[in-house]
């Protein structure tokens, strides 16, 4: 399989790093597999009078979702170099002002994923990182609620988008999980979770990518506080995960971390 790009190989897997626009990681490789999605003609519309191009594999948004802010476009060559193991993707700062980096370090079962968002803009800004990793569709989400706890008070929420049917057949409850079947047709459906304890997961072809997060309980989340989310469509599953929302005066950064386990 060819990808344009830097690779990188890991224990479990190798991963290709996007060189002509970006941050992006390209592909997720598993043998001869990619399991990210490829959506070379996927756009989004903006209000730039320049389409978003969502190309599929992992990219570095900012939340909430406010397309004058979410929706800058990233075509722009990125610097990419080697620190230590690992590599760092760095981009010039887009029009809102906001520059975003990746770095990738391999571990003995997978990656761990660190995004850096940055305000060189001249006003403070309220802002979470928003990590979003696009799959070929045909596998399996789970999302895990976390155990309940004890007492009277709520602990747990399921988060719900406009256009998602709680009686689609694709969403099921198991245990402490919320399950997404991707294999099968459907419109676009879009759940998340709250006071959970960080971990999202799409298995795929037989192989199981888990991203971890570490959630603060006592800070502000967008989204009604999911902090993982899921997102299906017909030519894509995206899994995501958020950091806090931070409010960044110039110069000030925030970074949110994703270990991802491959097996």
């Amino acid at each position: 399989m060819t990808l344009d790009g830097v690779r990188i190989d890991g224990a479990t897997s190798s991963l290709v790093v996007a060189v002509d626009f970006g941050p992006r990681i390209a592909g997720l490789i598993v043998g001869d597999r990619n399991l990210f999605a490829s959506l070379p003609q996927d756009t989004l519309d903006t209000p730039f009078g320049r389409p978003y191009r969502l190309r599929g594999g992992h990219r570095l948004w900012v939340a909430p979702e406010e397309p004058a802010v979410t929706y800058q476009p990233d075509d722009e060559p990125c610097a990419v170099t080697s620190v230590g193991d690992g590599l760092l993707v760095e981009a010039s700062p887009d029009g809102a002002g906001i520059a975003k980096s990746i770095a990738i370090v391999p571990t003995d079962d997978g990656w761990i994923v660190d995004h850096v968002v940055t305000n060189h803009g001249s006003a403070p800004i309220t802002v979470a990182p928003w990590a979003i990793t696009q799959f070929r569709p045909g596998g399996r989400v789970t999302l895990a609620l976390g155990r309940a706890g004890e007492g009277l008070q709520a602990d747990r929420a399921l988060v719900l988008w406009p256009y998602t049917d709680l009686g689609d057949p694709r969403l099921s409850f198991v245990d402490d999980r919320v399950m997404v079947d991707a294999s099968a047709a459907g419109p676009a459906m879009k759940v998340g979770v709250a006071g959970s304890d960080g971990v999202g997961e799409y298995e795929l072809d037989g192989v199981r990518v888990r991203k971890r997060i570490t959630i603060d309980a006592t800070a502000a989340y967008a989204d009604r506080g999911a902090a993982v989310q899921t997102y299906v469509h017909e030519r894509f599953c995206e899994l995501e995960t958020l950091g806090p929302l931070v409010e960044l005066a110039p110069g000030d950064t925030t970074a949110h971390r994703e270990a991802w386990i491959v097996s």
